[in-house]
């Protein structure tokens, strides 16, 4: 018996490791879908709770060193302080009190990364307990593995998640899962002793069976895809087979492959930042045109590091003599990026924040990302930057003209001035239809982005269509549609510049935002519709100079004729810490205005998934969910009787009686009067009435005994056994 029990041992932990196995697969997408970098104390976190279960650990103890762990991680991954100094503490659980609040206000994107962190840790501990309830109670864990399959499905259709090897995982752990699950389930029923060759006789044949099952399902030949993909159907309906494009939630993405598509507001706030001046938001830009999107030339790995308040000099140089001021601007970030936005053209001499730690500058799209120590990405809550504002010098920038092209080295000219082989001539004909008769690189191009301010292109962010598989993204627009939103705009812009040979890129952030009054300041209010992109030309004696083509959208950028007695006036009045005025296009007409104030705010060119936007928001609605489940399991026996007793007090026939009388014994059984095992249904019942101080569990079990080992069940005796048994149902309630 020692043996068996040893084994049943072993058996059970084979169990526990499989159930955890089955939940690591619910972890790993999260490091592919989201900005979370650092999965391990979540997985420790798991295996440890599982732990616990298995060695019986006294339900007080097991709380307390999970709470000792989860305190533990939120402390390395939040704070900098030492873990024995108090205040960390003090701040951690002022912050769940203000979250708390907002939880109850469903402003799930307000909350703390801390409470968002603790929030995934209590669903992790859910969902270990029930695992823990069915492996060694219900002896199934067929449902679980269902719902992992399903989930992992989902997640393979509707994300950029590849899920290939994770379902073949699963199906090996949940079939060796379910077959030692068997085993378990047979040997506590039928009181079976479980031995080595026992073991034997059963695991050869479930390796065998699993092993063989999946290489036959890898091995096959297979169909291909018999139904259309249903994203498309899914997110934008039919309207796609006209030609449309599909509809996607506005914000910043980081996936510009494939511009086109339509979009629908969104004006969840991205952040806050109390600044002097208003201008637009930077994030990054990019290099290299497909035809359809924006891609890097090169893989972005080439960074300088700087560390939080330390001064930076290493970004964006501004060439000398150009005229610049130096401002800040104090950023509160409500949406969990790691990237760091800053004004446009600027360049960035220092960061703040009160949980950053290293920063790190990416020369090829001029990205500044946070990051811990240890070198995982860390989003932060609150930035305060200082940079240097430049006003350009309109008359310098019209110094530049092709010949000057030529001595800014063929490598940078090429990487800037790229197009693909088969782009259309007709693009570049336009260019120089557009800008016959400029001399410079600023007059050419003004001239293409005052092209756009015609009455032939219309803003638009509905019904865009994606282009045909031959038909470039550009010359769709340019020629075709002539309607789209910024990314249409800027890119055709990019392109029309360069087929002239004149070196830009596209540029992607966010525009001013709104001015609102927030905490009693006046501030600037980020959305997701204030997500956009815009042009930057290069002139080597001035720097990346911004453009902006977007109809019904004003160049926030600074400019100045240094030739004129006006800019020497307005160089005194920046000196007088006067804002400055911009000088960028002709002011424009009531109907642009309408046009802006229609559009509501700035497009994005982004296709942002559903469930990668929203997955702290379906952590939180799925632990909630398990929560109110494990709830109302835990509390079946105050509204489960009841039920019951709805259920049969319409029903007379013999077979109802059986099941009736086996429900009023789980019933029993679960209000603490177990039948010890070896005892008759007689002392069983005698046992209960004595509780009970009734004699109505008697009377049903000689009735049941009658009718089990006699199938005799005389009319009317039912009628009145039933009146006993909801008796003695509601007596377990009482």
């Amino acid at each position: 018996m020692i043996e068996s029990r040893k084994y049943d041992s072993l058996v059970q932990l084979v169990l526990y490791a499989f159930g955890f196995f089955m939940l690591w697969e619910w972890i790993r997408p999260v490091k592919e879908l989201t900005e979370t970098n650092n999965i391990k104390p979540f997985i420790i976190f798991m295996a440890l709770s599982m732990v616990l279960h298995y060695f019986q650990v006294k339900i007080w103890l097991r709380y307390i060193v999970l709470l000792v762990f989860l305190g533990f991680s939120l402390h390395q991954l939040y704070y900098e302080t030492s873990i024995y100094n108090a205040t960390w503490l003090t701040d951690l659980f002022g912050e769940f009190a203000s979250d708390v609040s907002l939880l109850f206000k469903a402003r799930f994107l307000e909350i703390s990364f801390e409470f968002q962190t603790l929030l995934v840790f209590i669903l992790l501990w859910l969902i270990t307990y029930l695992l823990h309830y069915w492996i060694t109670v219900k002896k199934n864990i067929f449902l679980f593995f269902i719902v992992t399959v399903v989930v992992i499905s989902v997640l393979d259709t509707f994300t950029e998640y590849d899920a290939s090897f994770a379902i073949v995982r699963l199906i090996g752990i949940g079939f060796s899962a379910i077959g030692f699950l068997t085993l378990f389930r047979l040997s506590s029923q039928e009181k079976l002793t479980i031995s080595v060759p026992s073991l034997r006789k059963w695991i050869i044949p479930l390796v065998i069976m699993v092993g063989l099952s999946s290489y036959v399902g890898l091995a096959a030949p297979k169909l291909s895809p018999q139904w259309p993909d249903p994203v498309p159907f899914i997110t934008s309906y039919s309207e796609q087979a006209g030609g449309s494009g599909e509809t996607n939630r506005i914000g910043y993405g980081v996936d510009d492959t494939k511009l086109g598509g339509g979009f629908r507001n969104d004006d969840t706030v991205v952040f806050r930042a109390n600044a002097s001046t208003s201008h637009y938001w930077k994030v990054e830009s990019k290099d290299f045109y497909t035809g359809k999107g924006w891609v890097l030339s090169q893989e972005d790995d080439h960074y300088t590091q700087f560390a939080n308040g330390e001064e930076f000099s290493g970004g964006t140089v501004l060439p000398p003599g150009v005229n610049k001021v130096d401002l800040q601007a104090d950023i509160s970030v409500d949406l969990p990026y790691t990237h760091v936005p800053y004004p446009e053209s600027s360049s960035v001499n220092l960061i703040d924040s009160p949980t950053g730690e290293v920063y790190r500058y990416y020369f090829n799209t001029e990205r500044i990302t946070s990051f811990n120590e240890a070198g995982g990405a860390l989003k932060l809550r609150r930035v305060e930057l200082t940079y240097s504002m430049p006003r350009f010098d309109i008359n310098e920038m019209r110094k530049m003209n092709m010949r000057d092209g030529i001595n800014m080295g063929p490598e940078f000219m090429n990487q800037y001035t790229q197009i693909p082989t088969a782009f259309p001539d007709r693009v570049k004909q336009l260019a120089e239809e557009i800008t016959a008769g400029k001399e410079n690189w600023y007059d050419q191009a003004k001239a293409i982005e005052d092209y756009f301010d015609s009455g032939d292109f219309v803003y638009d962010q509905n019904d865009i269509p994606y282009p045909e598989e031959t038909q470039d993204y550009v010359d769709q627009f340019l020629f075709e549609t002539q309607t789209g939103y910024c990314d249409n705009f800027s890119t055709a812009m990019v392109m029309l510049l360069r087929s002239i040979d004149i070196p830009a890129r596209w540029t992607k952030g966010y525009t001013e935002g709104t001015q609102v009054s927030y905490d009693g300041n006046t501030v600037y209010e980020v959305t997701n519709n204030n997500a956009h992109s815009w042009v930057e030309v290069f002139f080597p004696n001035v720097g990346w100079v911004p453009f902006e083509p977007t109809k019904g959208f004003t160049n926030m950028t600074n400019f100045y004729d240094g030739s004129t007695e006006a800019a020497a006036a307005l160089t005194q009045q920046q000196q007088n810490n006067q804002t400055p005025q911009a000088a960028t296009k002709p002011a424009p007409t009531k109907e642009e205005e309408a046009s802006k104030e229609n559009a509501t705010q700035p497009e994005s060119n982004h296709q942002s998934n559903w469930f990668t936007s929203h997955w702290k928001t379906l952590w939180i609605f799925t632990g909630a969910m398990l929560l109110v489940c494990l709830l109302i399991y835990k509390f079946r026996g105050r509204w489960l009787p009841n039920l019951l007793i709805m259920v049969y007090k319409r029903k007379a026939d013999e077979q109802s009686f059986t099941k009736a009388y086996l429900i009023l014994l789980r019933q029993l059984n679960r209000i603490g009067l177990k039948r010890p095992e070896g005892q008759t249904l007689r002392e069983y019942a005698e046992h209960v009435d004595s509780y009970f101080h009734s004699g109505e569990m008697g009377k049903i079990t000689r009735s049941y005994e009658k009718h089990i080992y006699r199938g005799d069940l005389s009319s009317g005796e039912w009628e009145q056994n039933r009146k006993l048994w909801e008796n003695l149902i509601k007596k377990t309630i009482s």
